[in-house]
């Protein structure tokens, strides 16, 4: 067992207190004038009722038109989401997604595309109507949230056909496919139906399935001429090429030698790690005592996909196995794997076999649902091909809301997902690949040696990721290379060598369950959390190949703190559009000179919203850093912003002055950046807002701080202004310098943090009878 001295504390969350916080932005310029912006509008929307008068009825459904409001750039916050329009009406806002800006003008090369937000709006031909006729009389012009929203507004149009077509190549001739159709609720069989005609495709030929949400997927297998045909059809939101489903190894399992022998006493951990896959044989001497397989689907297996299914699940248990050729025996895995063998999902060659994804995506979500038991999974496979940032997946979704569905008393599920292996394709086909592009998960890219020194091997997909998970692949774990082979389970009573993001992601997911065997107090997202906040981040590489760094060899050192640098752990939860402080402990440094180092990790799990690829995480939690709590600024109109320590003594008349002369106080003390000012637009690229994952750190002189605290504040769109949002937070202070030992003086001064309680690994095992 490891020898635990000082742990990391917990209970963080018991000195956590709700916090108002009061939000102020300047108003936008608008970038046109409200009367000409009327006429325009207009006139867009009399060129859609003609559209749609002159075109071939089978392009539209009857009781459902999709039309287009874009906005103009810079206007993609939540508040400009455009209720003003919708207001009144049974205009349905369905869905939205970025846009680009054509260019108008002559002979500019145009360097850098802009992008802005579209909205897409249902509509039937009275309530176009209706709409029209706003703009048509003075009825709404006395209205001031109508009449700001309407010069945001750049056109009202439909969406071209060529917008709807994404990721094909131009050699591409036919192949799987992907359709999505807009959620038109009512009208959605209808959609169907359109959707057949024009195609002229068996519905036993597709794979159809509706979510909740509304959006319908289809997967079928189409061809060039067919696809210029249906991208007309109004009701289709996008179509985009999907890869058949792969196991992909940079090379094959190559046997090298004989395995290494078991333990004499065997136990099995209680801590499971399920395993999509593509199985195990019954013979394998290293894995038939630690893993419990399950054929979830009626085909044979062949042998391609046990051989991976066999590298994965050993390597969820052992790694690398380069360290154990050393010992005459293993050791005995301190988690255990539940092996579902989903490969392949239909016979090869069968009329369906393009629709494999879509039946594996199935069978997937019926054993999350349930096994309940099991809160880690591994998916080291996916469809062949770069993610697209204006469109989403199935794959990418189900895992999202699995993930996210979970009664108020349970855990949320963490999958761990291999990023890909086409990192040395020119980009963009080099980046990461669904489903590693999820916000609720880890998407885990490999790593190998060169000179002894930690990179990226060149084979593992890069970032970035989507709207609401931007920094991908999130970590990066030893997957190998053809000079530094991972070492795998090959046979029977053999290991090979082989190289991959398949095997990176297993090793990480075992290491999580190596942490929920360690301490009970460790759940799967709160592991995610610390392994991200512990990764280690070399200063000279593109974050978009490392993600947040370098999983830690032994994961264990995560639960450790040194007498001058100590972690805390704050979960909770807490509703959007509240904010929460959460004290930095720092003890007793009054006097002391030097530096101090914070890093701060925070996750979060939210609900994905399919409809909208730029706003696809309804949540999110805004993190602001106060260095100080009595410094504070005061205000006035016209005059200079002064600031003023009001620690100090002699700034209290000061202080007191400025009140009497009209000076505003701040709610709250001076914070170490003025970012709440920012666009949207350099937040999203600069602070990473509306993703799932934040790490920060901030290096400050000790005499510059008092009392430091964070406050989260949490936000919701989309409707969801007022869920509940789930958080997990870790917090490491370094004061290289402390006079004494930080760790104590912290457990002294704040007597309700207490060490997270690890258990011997025995209390997870149970021994089982030697098959072997």
């Amino acid at each position: 067992m490891t020898d635990y001295k000082q742990l990391i504390l917990s209970n963080g969350e018991y000195y956590v207190e709700p916090i108002r916080k009061k939000n102020s932005f300047p108003s936008k310029e608008q970038p046109h004038l409200y009367e000409e912006s009327k006429t325009r509008l207009l006139k867009d929307l009399k060129k859609i009722q003609d559209t749609i008068s002159e075109n071939d009825k089978e392009i539209f459904v009857k009781d459902a038109k999709v039309i287009c409001a874009r906005l103009e750039p810079k206007f993609e916050a939540k508040s400009y989401q455009p209720n003003a329009l919708l207001a009144n009406t049974n205009i349905k806002l369905i869905g939205g997604r970025r846009y680009t800006i054509k260019d108008n003008k002559e002979n500019i090369q145009q360097t850098k595309k802009e992008k802005a937000k579209l909205y897409f709006l249902k509509v039937t031909d009275d309530e176009l109507s209706e709409l029209e006729d706003n703009f048509a009389t003075t009825h709404k012009d006395n209205n001031e949230s109508w009449r700001k929203e309407i010069c945001t507004i750049k056109s009202f149009d439909l969406l071209e056909p060529n917008e709807k077509v994404m990721g094909f190549s131009a050699d591409w001739e036919q192949g799987p496919v992907e359709i999505i159709i807009h959620p038109l609720e009512n009208s959605a069989e209808d959609a169907l139906k359109g959707f057949f005609s024009i195609t002229d495709i068996k519905k036993e030929n597709v794979a159809v399935h509706t979510y909740d949400d509304g959006l319908t997927f289809i997967c079928a297998n189409l061809g060039k001429n067919t696809i210029d045909k249906l991208k007309t059809y109004n009701p289709l939101r996008s179509i985009k090429p999907i890869g058949k489903l792969r196991f992909d190894p940079l090379r094959s399992v190559t046997s090298v030698t004989d395995a290494p022998c078991l333990p004499d006493k065997i136990y099995k951990s209680q801590i499971k790690v399920g395993v999509f896959d593509g199985g195990i044989q019954n013979d394998i001497t290293l894995l038939r005592n630690y893993v419990t397989p399950y054929d979830s689907v009626n085909t044979s297996a062949d042998t391609g996909s046990l051989e991976h299914g066999i590298s994965v699940c050993g390597a969820v248990l052992f790694g690398d196995l380069k360290k154990q050729l050393s010992k005459e025996k293993i050791t005995n895995p301190t988690v255990s794997v539940e092996s579902f063998r989903v490969f392949p999902a239909v016979k090869t060659g069968n009329t369906s076999d393009d629709l494999e994804m879509y039946t594996t995506i199935d069978i997937i979500e019926s054993i999350v649902k349930e096994h309940k038991d099991i809160k880690i999974f591994n998916i080291s496979f996916g469809p062949k091909g770069p993610i697209i940032d204006d469109d989403l997946n199935r794959f990418t979704y189900a895992l999202d809301k699995l993930t996210y569905d979970v009664s108020s008393e349970d855990e949320n599920p963490l999958f761990c997902v291999a990023a890909g292996n086409d990192g040395d394709v020119i980009f963009p086909g080099n980046r990461v690949q669904s489903p590693a592009d999820m916000v609720n998960g880890l998407a885990i890219g490999a790593y190998t040696f060169v000179k002894n020194e930690k990179v990226r091997a060149k084979y593992s997909c890069v970032g970035p990721g989507r709207e609401g998970a931007k920094i991908k692949p999130d970590v990066l774990e030893f997957g190998g290379s053809r000079d530094n082979p991972f070492i795998c389970i090959a046979s029977k009573n053999k290991i090979g060598i082989s190289a991959g993001t398949s095997l990176a992601s297993p090793v990480t997911a075992g290491k999580i369950g190596k942490l929920l065997a360690a301490s009970k107090q460790i759940i799967p997202h709160l592991g995610r959390t610390l392994l991200i906040h512990c990764a280690e981040s070399p200063k000279t590489t593109n974050i978009n190949e490392v993600g947040f760094g370098y999983v830690p060899e032994d994961v264990t050192d995560i639960l450790k703190c040194e007498n001058n640098k100590v972690t805390t752990l704050y979960s909770g939860e807490f509703t959007a559009s509240t904010s929460v402080k959460l004290p930095i402990f720092l003890p007793r440094i009054n006097g002391m000179s030097g530096n101090v180092h914070i890093r701060w990790t925070i996750s979060t799990v939210v609900n994905p919203n399919i409809n909208d690829s730029d706003a696809y995480t309804n949540n999110c939690i805004e993190d602001t850093f106060y260095p100080h709590n009595m410094t504070f600024t005061f205000t006035k109109k016209g005059e200079k912003t002064v600031r003023l320590n009001l620690a100090a003594p002699h700034n209290a008349k000061t202080a007191a002055t400025l009140l009497d002369n009209g000076y505003k106080c701040s709610d709250l003390p001076v914070s170490s950046s003025a970012k709440k000012y920012d666009s949207e637009t350099n937040l999203r690229n600069n602070d990473f807002k509306w993703d799932t994952i934040i790490r920060k750190n901030k290096s400050m002189r000790l005499s510059s701080l008092l009392s430091p605290f964070l406050v989260l504040h949490a936000i919701g769109r989309n409707n969801f202004e007022h869920e509940k949002i789930r958080y997990y937070v870790a917090i490491t202070v370094n004061v290289p310098k402390y006079n004494g030992s930080l760790y104590d003086a912290t457990l002294q001064a704040y007597t309700n943090l207490v060490p997270i309680t690890v258990r011997n690994v025995n209390k997870v095992m149970v021994a089982v009878h030697n098959k072997s």
